[in-house]
């Protein structure tokens, strides 16, 4: 390639930036954000040299990032990543944001806030943050970083995260802070994509190798890992405690610092419990297979994925909890999950290395000092119901019907979940062995009417709701532009009510003790 002596390239092109998630990019004349993945260009052979970043802002405007400033620049604001995967690891909040700084666990952190917020909605944010980060710091025995940012946007019904080595970007809703269970998610999330910074940017799957750079203990060398290809998916089957157990231990940290009470954490876990229940698939996909399977399934939904599918996320957390119950319950209570998780970042995350997929079951077992052949066959690698009452009724407590059943008898039960798309009732899901699928109401299919009356989707709940399992409907629909009739015979709901954990009627005094060491208040307590 002739370069007719030029010692600089420079490209120019142009990105949409209207997207507000926390994958994407978005600018707008209140702010300009951007996840560095879905912005920067890359060359194969300069991945791994150093990268600097110029930022022209509008006078006024703050910079918020986990890059160090370059104070070598000599123009301009500048920011120093130590290869392309650092820079795109670490997002970018610039505008006129609020700005909390405080510091917990001798480390400085701030938090960006793009949104509307009172000067007593940061103060108690900054408060609770700087608790939630000593409460993970205390579990791995200090902060692996020199600083930490969190970047906040609120955006009206929006809810999510995503997680970086040194920051993380948060979207959530502006109301929160005047409703308690709201500001308690948000508070989750955050201590979510907080406690990440160790499960997955440290401790990590073999297939998510990230490059050498951003791991000083590694050395280059001709057999040094060559990081992530941006090319290809990366294939695991350990998602499960990636998410699984990120999600068990964000909300059991909210606990563990004082800011959720032990009755809405089993009312939330009553609330994870009764969606599981609700999801077929969960007969038909394992843990280890849910995460192997999602690129292909998870990141592409279609109409039969409740039937075919299990979230490693949602199950994940539901199987960690009852692993940290069951290596409680075994070692009568000398050893925990968090040991596991400990070991995980001594043996792999301090050192560097991806843990290979068949290291989880016996490090666990390492840590717990016991076999767990039989809990992981089941709850991990099968595809049975899960054992809840043995890990629950360890610690005193049980599963159980919610209160607030009709004094009529069972309500029917369609068996489909209806879309409501201007005036215009679709068929998006038909649940496995549920009536709509038996009586051959499809995916797809636009709904007119029921029983010879127009329906939208409030009107169809509404008739539904008014009679008893067993009762045939006549069904008027629109199936590729052909219409067709078909009778329905609706059904009794798998589930009829929610699910809620309580305390058991009798619970021995070991199963009191050990309910609080695990929840840190008294059994019966409220």
């Amino acid at each position: 390639m002739e370069c007719g002596g030029a010692t600089e390239l420079r490209a120019r092109y142009q990105v949409y930036a209207h997207e507000v998630t926390v994958r994407t990019s978005h600018l707008d004349l209140s702010h300009a954000y951007w996840n560095g993945a879905c912005l920067f260009l890359y060359v194969d052979a300069l991945r791994p040299l150093p990268v600097r970043v110029l930022v022209d802002a509008p006078p006024g405007w703050r910079i918020a990032t986990g890059l160090d400033a370059d104070p070598t620049a000599t123009r301009g604001i500048a920011f120093r990543a130590d290869d392309h995967d650092a820079l795109v690891d670490a997002p970018f909040e610039i505008g006129p944001h609020e700005r909390i700084e405080f510091q917990a666990a001798e480390r400085p952190h701030a938090v960006a806030i793009w949104g509307r917020t009172t000067a007593a909605d940061r103060a108690r944010l900054g408060a609770d943050l700087a608790k939630i980060v000593e409460t993970h710091a205390a579990l791995f025995g200090g902060l692996p970083y020199a600083h930490y940012t969190f970047i906040l946007h609120l955006v009206p019904k929006a809810h999510g995260g995503l997680e970086h080595r040194n920051s993380t970007t948060v979207i959530g809703d502006p109301h929160a802070f005047g409703v308690a269970n709201k500001y308690q998610d948000l508070l989750e999330v955050c201590s979510h994509e907080f406690l990440h910074l160790w499960n997955v940017k440290r401790i990590y799957p073999e297939a998510l190798q990230p490059s050498v750079a951003t791991h000083p203990v590694l050395r280059r060398g001709p057999s040094a890992p060559t990081g992530i290809d941006y090319q290809r998916e990366a294939y695991t089957r350990s998602l499960w405690v990636v998410e699984g157990w990120t999600s068990y231990y964000d909300r059991l940290a909210l606990r563990r610092a004082g800011l959720q009470g032990a009755a809405r954490y089993r009312e939330k876990l009553g609330e994870e419990l009764t969606r599981l229940a609700a999801i077929p698939g969960r007969r038909r996909q394992s843990l280890e297979e849910a995460s192997f399977d999602a690129w292909i399934k998870l990141y592409r939904p279609d109409e039969n994925t409740v039937n075919s599918t299990v979230s490693y996320y949602l199950k994940g957390s539901i199987v960690a909890l009852l692993l940290d119950l069951e290596i409680r319950r075994r070692s009568d209570g000398h050893r925990t999950l968090d040991d596991a998780l400990r070991l995980l970042w001594r043996e792999y995350g301090q050192v560097g290395r991806g843990y290979p997929d068949e290291a989880i079951q016996p490090l666990c077992e390492q840590a717990a000092g016991l076999s767990l052949d039989d809990f992981f066959a089941r709850a991990v690698r099968g595809r049975e119901e899960l054992d809840l009452a043995g890990p629950l009724g360890s610690v005193g407590l049980c599963v159980r019907p919610a209160g607030g059943g009709s004094d009529e008898g069972p309500a029917a039960w369609l068996g489909a979940t209806l879309v409501q798309e201007g005036d215009r009732l679709r068929v998006a899901e038909s649940q496995d062995g549920g009536p709509a699928q038996a009586g051959g109401l499809y995916p797809g299919d636009q709904l007119l009417a029921c029983d010879g009356y127009r329906v939208d989707k409030e009107a169809l709940a509404e008739r539904i709701g008014a009679r008893r399992p067993g009762v045939p409907i006549r069904l008027t629909v629109f199936r590729r532009d052909e219409l067709q009739e078909m009778t329905v015979t609706l059904g009794l709901r798998p589930l009829d009510h929610k699910l809620e954990v309580g305390f058991a009627d009798q619970a021995s005094p070991e199963a009191k003790a050990a309910y609080q060491a695990w929840m840190g208040e008294a059994w019966g307590g409220e």
